[in-house]
Parts: structure tokens; C-alpha cells; sequence
């Protein structure tokens, strides 16, 4: 189903007419003309606006894509590096060498790139080609085995940071630019020799039926056969057609495949890749044009910011078959799912399209990985968009909690919403919104690097498809939250995403009797909750005795981990030591009404846990399970929550009555 799905997006959107052409990133052209011969001593940049604003250097062009693997000294036709177009490298400028008995991957990337220029100018016998033919006899000689160069822009500096000399560029804008990671490509009197958007230029037609043959008909005689296979093609149903040996091209942007790779592959050295006598494509039978079709769809889905999103070492691709505005809509809501975005769209989840179409409207999604050099599926998706929409609106209604206000006035030192910059999980995701699905699977390990993808793969799974991320989540988030208190203290409960994980995760694995945690402080009779909330106010009592000025563990950093596990044997020593915080209270002139309310607070908790005796004291848990551990969580933060919030309504109150009396 889904490469049915994939090839009938390329079928959609005509994408096999351009199999031959890849988007690329075009930095610099060399300016020549008919004859050769630069016309400007520096190179011409090309500038594009990044996601500020500014000026980069890069533009996106739609240039030859390589046909079969791009290794062990090939070039890309007419848009390479230094190395493959002026033998140059490309780290610090050496001229490369051509031994007499072996030629290296340098020299013979340099070679391959000229030769397809020949071969080009043979077949075509266009004058641009001629004039790259003579610009490489004009500029570029061998002497003493070693390729030199008489190129006026470049030039080598010593890198002020490493002290060792890279190569770079001139350009016409004044600037030098380092070459090392840049494409280059010619522009002849004036026009860029390859205009993939031009589909009359004669270069874009002969490219088409050399990717064509190289692709797919040239594989067939590399590996020794002696005809082209036929059969009925899997995906499409055709019958009596080409059957892809291999299936290409590959797909980049895949974490952990750096270099691309395949969904489909076979390889003849593996039997496990083999069966019944069949090799290769064999195994699978699927059309030449049918693979490239699934595999052009799914980059075009990958290289669209609303079609697919990075989670970690994920990469999730959905779309709906017709409707961009759901693409938009459910990408920017995975991406970066701001709150006022998040309650327009719980308030009208079908504002962009028709309620009725969406009930026919189909939703596919698939979430991919590395996976020893291969693409591996961990989950692929189809469903009606009314269908994946309400199971996403019930995924924000899930993650609901209350949020811990910030102090309102910045102490020194203090980074964003998650305290010192020491507590932040991802440079990235602390820049995303707290329900962002990357910052919520962050909340599970101490840096993102440590994310595995199952994670994340079942927490996406969970918004598109309403299901119950494992039970067993629960232990990693409290790890790191008990590690967070007791090394920064307070400020870990800054993190909204954390707690707002762990609700749904308690609220889609609940069993019968177990509460339904609420969005903020609700009344119930589960003790474990109960506990948490009571170990939040006798913090809070902790503090306030102390001014807010405690230094050092408080209670709540020091007795969390025990508490969450065994309150039986933590609790009647905190409320013996609470007696005391108390006393100071009362003797405060600062504090010494709040002591009454504090008692209140602690009793309306209290009462809760209840004793099986009538008349004797609140009866602690001795053990709690990693559920109820997960809920003694959510109520102390919930508790500290309403603290928090209190504080500062009465210090606004303050605030006002003190303007009040000035006025």
C-alpha cells in the first residue's frame, strides 16, 4: 500500500517527467565566454533569503541527478566542486596528482566530469559545451604529473582558527569564499549552461535519455545480464514491462543515511535477500519507471517543510491526497504548535476544509530511520483526514496542564523556560513550543542525541492515530526528573513538556478504578496523586520559613525519589519536621498569618488519605507502583502549580492596593 500510495503522488504530480533533474544548491558560477576565456576575474555568487531575511550564499536549482551510485571518483554533469571541475581540493587548495600506473578518486572524479562534458559535446555538439571544452585547455594543465591551474580567483588564506590554509574564491561581490563545501557550474555569455526549468534547452533533453540509460538499462549490463527482465510490475500492475534490478534513485535526507539509501533493496552477496532462486529486483518485480516514481515521491515529500518533519533520528512524511491547506496545517502543528494556534484549532479543527470532503479525504503517513545503511519503515498510516484530525485534537486535549507562571521579574543567570542553560535537553527543541513532538519525546532523556526511535515513532503514532504510547515511558521521564531536582532544584518543573507527556501517557494506559488526571488540581481519592500534592505543600511551608532563601537541598530535592517510591517511610518524618517550619512561620512578621492557611491546605489533602481505622492518623502507601508513581509526579507538580499561581495573584493584588493607596 504504500508504494501504491507514493507512486500515485508521483503519478498526481507528474513526477517522473523530471526523474533526471534534482534540486540542488548552486553557489558560485565561473563566468566565460564562446571562446574559453573568463570574463571576470572573480566568480558570481548566488544569493538566496535564509528563514531571517539575510542574504546567503546558495540558491536552489534544478540541476543533472546523478544516475546509479555517486562513488569512488564519478561527478555530478556540469555542477561539482573545485575538485571535480578544476582539480583543486577543496580543503586547502593542493593540486591533485595523476599517477602514471593508478589514478586516485580525485583524479578520477576530475577525469569523470570532463569526460561527460566530452562525451555531451560529441553527442549534442552544442557551442556551450565547446566552450567549457576550451576553458579547461585554456586554464588547466598537466606538468610533471601534478594539475595545475592559471585561475585568477582562487586563492588560499591560512584559517585564522585553525591556522592551516583553505582554499577560496573571489567573487564579484568583494568577498572571499571557501570553497570546501560549495557547487559550482559555468554561465556562458551570460546564461548558466544547465537550465532544468528550461525544458527546450537541448541539455535538459539529452540528460533526460542519458539518466535514462545509465539509471536503468546500464545496470542490467554491469551485472552481467544479458536482457532486460520483464514481468508484471507489483505496484502498478503492469504487465509484460521492464523490472527494475535495483531501485533507484536513492532517497536522502533520511537520519542515519547519510549518503541515501533504499526502501526496496537486494544485494546478491546476501541470501537473506533472496529466495526461491530469484536475484535482485527478481524478488520484489517492480517497473523501472514505477520505483523511480515511489522513490522521486517520497524525496518531494521529505524536501517539503509541510509534508515532513525530523524527529530526532526520525523522519515522518504525511500528506493528504488532494488538500495542501491539511499538509500546512498538520505540519505546523507537529512542528511548532503555538498555544494560540493549538485552541484555534480545538476550537475549529475543520476551519480549512469542508467537514464532509473530509470524510473521503485520504491521509497517508509513513515515519522512516537508518537502519544499516538501509530505510527502514517503522509505521506507515491510511486513514480519512476527519479521522487523523480528531485523534490530533484529542492528542492537544491530552497533553492539557497547567502551566507553572514564570517569576516576574528575571534573576540573574536564569535561561528559558527550563531554568540554567545547563537544563535545556536540545539547543533546537528548547526553541520549540512545549507540545512540539520532538521537545515532548526530548523530555524522556538528558540530551536529544540519546533519543531512540521508538520513541518518538510511537508518540507520533499516538497523535495521528489515538493510541497509548508504552506504559514503560513513564520510568525514563521520572529518571530525569528526579536527577533534574536534585541538581537544579525547582526550575526543572519549568518543564511543561515533560509533565504534560507523562499525563497522556497515565490517561491513555488508566485501568478501571484509576483516576482521569485532570488538567490542573482536582479532588480525588487516589493516594499516590494525593501524596505528591501533599509533598509539594510541605516544600512550599520549607521555603517560605526560610524566606525563600534556603540554601542548599530543600525537602522536596532531597526525599522526591523516596517519597515517589515508598511515602510510607518518608512522610511521618517530613510532617515531624514540618512542625517546625510551622513554628517559624507563626513567629514571622513577614509570614505569621500564613501559617493557618498552610495547616488548612495540609489537613484538605490529609483527609484524603484516608486510614482503614476511624479516627487514626493518614495512612501513607509502603509501595507504589510506576503508575502511581507517574501520578504522585503530576500532583506535586499540579500543587506547585497552584501555588505558584496564587503567589502571584496575591502579589498582584498587593501591587494594586499599594497604587490604590498612592492614588
Amino acid at each position: 500500500m504504500l508504494l501504491s500510495a507514493l507512486h500515485e503522488f508521483a503519478q498526481e504530480h507528474a513526477l517522473f517527467d523530471n526523474v533526471h533533474l534534482q534540486e540542488r544548491d548552486l553557489h558560485l558560477l565561473i563566468p566565460i565566454n564562446m571562446d574559453g576565456e573568463l570574463t571576470q576575474a572573480e566568480l558570481l555568487p548566488l544569493y538566496s533569503p535564509d528563514a531571517a531575511g539575510r542574504e546567503v550564499l546558495g540558491q536552489k536549482k534544478f540541476l543533472p541527478r546523478f544516475p546509479g551510485e555517486n562513488n569512488g571518483g564519478k561527478a555530478y554533469f556540469l555542477a561539482e566542486s573545485c575538485l571535480a571541475i578544476l582539480g583543486v581540493d577543496k580543503k586547502n587548495g593542493e593540486s591533485i596528482s595523476f599517477p602514471p600506473q593508478r589514478q586516485k578518486n580525485p583524479a578520477k572524479t576530475f577525469a569523470h566530469f570532463w569526460d561527460r562534458v566530452n562525451i555531451a559535446h560529441d553527442a549534442t555538439n552544442l557551442p556551450e559545451l565547446l566552450a567549457l571544452l576550451r576553458f579547461k585547455e585554456r586554464y588547466l594543465y598537466i606538468e610533471d604529473e601534478i594539475l595545475k591551474h592559471r585561475l585568477p580567483f582562487i586563492e588560499v588564506r591560512i584559517s585564522p582558527r585553525r591556522g592551516e590554509p583553505e582554499v577560496g574564491a573571489k567573487v564579484t561581490s568583494g568577498s572571499w569564499e571557501r570553497l570546501a563545501q560549495l557547487t559550482l557550474s559555468f554561465q556562458v555569455d551570460g546564461y548558466p549552461v544547465f537550465d532544468g526549468r528550461n525544458h527546450d534547452n537541448p541539455l535538459v533533453a539529452y540528460w533526460r535519455q542519458i539518466y535514462t540509460k545509465e539509471a536503468f538499462s546500464e545496470d542490467e549490463i554491469e551485472n552481467g545480464a544479458s536482457s532486460v527482465q520483464t514481468g508484471t510490475c507489483l505496484v502498478s500492475g503492469a504487465t509484460d514491462i521492464a523490472i527494475a534490478r535495483s531501485h533507484k534513485p536513492k532517497i536522502l535526507g533520511i537520519p542515519g543515511v547519510s549518503s541515501g539509501g533504499y526502501i526496496v533493496s537486494f544485494a546478491k552477496e546476501c541470501p537473506a535477500f533472496s529466495s526461491y532462486g530469484f536475484e535482485m529486483g527478481e524478488n520484489a518485480p517492480v517497473s523501472e519507471e514505477t520505483a523511480a516514481s515511489y522513490a522521486l515521491a517520497l524525496q518531494a515529500l521529505i524536501d517539503n517543510e509541510n509534508t515532513s518533519l525530523k524527529i530526532g533520528p526520525l523522519r515522518v512524511c504525511f500528506w493528504a491526497k488532494k488538500s495542501n491547506a491539511i499538509n500546512n496545517s498538520f505540519a505546523q502543528l507537529l512542528r511548532k504548535p503555538d498555544p494560540l494556534q493549538v485552541a484555534a484549532f480545538l476550537r475549529s479543527p475543520w476551519a480549512v476544509i469542508d467537514r464532509h470532503a473530509a470524510k473521503l479525504e485520504q491521509f497517508y503517513s509513513v515515519t522512516l530511520c537508518g537502519n544499516a545503511g538501509r530505510i527502514a519503515v517503522r509505521h506507515w498510516m491510511q486513514s480519512t483526514v476527519e479521522e487523523a484530525r480528531v485523534n490530533f485534537a484529542q492528542w492537544f486535549r491530552d497533553l492539557e496542564i497547567t502551566d507553572i507562571p514564570l517569576p516576574p521579574v528575571k534573576k540573574k543567570g536564569r535561561g528559558k523556560r527550563g531554568g540554567d542553560k545547563d537544563t535545556v535537553v536540545d539547543q533546537d527543541a528548547d526553541k520549540m513550543p512545549p507540545f512540539a513532538l520532538f521537545r515532548l519525546a526530548c523530555a524522556t532523556v538528558r540530551e536529544a542525541k540519546d533519543l531512540r526511535p521508538e520513541v518518538p515513532a510511537q508518540l507520533y503514532q499516538a497523535a495521528l492515530e489515538g493510541t497509548a504510547p508504552s506504559i514503560m515511558l513513564i520510568k525514563p521521564i521520572l529518571h530525569r526528573l528526579e536527577a533534574d531536582l536534585q541538581r537544579y532544584g525547582m526550575k526543572t518543573l519549568f518543564n511543561l513538556s515533560r509533565f504534560a507527556l507523562l499525563k497522556l501517557i497515565l490517561n491513555r494506559n488508566s485501568k478501571e478504578g484509576d483516576p482521569m488526571i485532570e488538567a490542573k488540581v482536582f479532588e480525588t481519592e487516589d493516594k499516590a496523586y494525593n501524596c505528591g500534592r501533599l509533598l509539594a505543600v510541605l516544600a512550599e511551608t520549607q521555603a517560605k520559613a526560610h524566606d525563600y532563601k534556603l540554601e542548599g537541598a530543600g525537602v522536596a530535592e532531597r526525599y522526591f525519589g523516596t517519597a515517589s517510591v515508598s511515602p510510607a517511610s518518608v512522610f511521618p518524618l517530613l510532617l515531624r519536621l514540618n512542625r517546625h517550619h510551622l513554628d517559624k512561620i507563626r513567629k514571622s512578621n513577614k509570614y505569621g498569618g500564613h501559617a493557618r492557611f498552610i495547616e488548612e491546605s495540609m489537613q484538605a489533602i490529609l483527609v484524603l488519605l484516608k486510614p482503614d481505622a476511624q479516627g487514626a492518623a493518614p495512612e501513607f502507601p509502603r509501595h507504589l507502583s510506576l503508575q502511581e508513581q507517574g501520578r504522585f509526579a503530576i500532583g506535586f507538580y499540579q500543587q506547585k502549580a497552584e501555588n505558584e499561581q496564587q503567589k502571584q495573584a496575591a502579589r498582584a493584588e498587593n501591587q494594586g492596593a499599594a497604587h490604590d493607596d498612592q492614588g
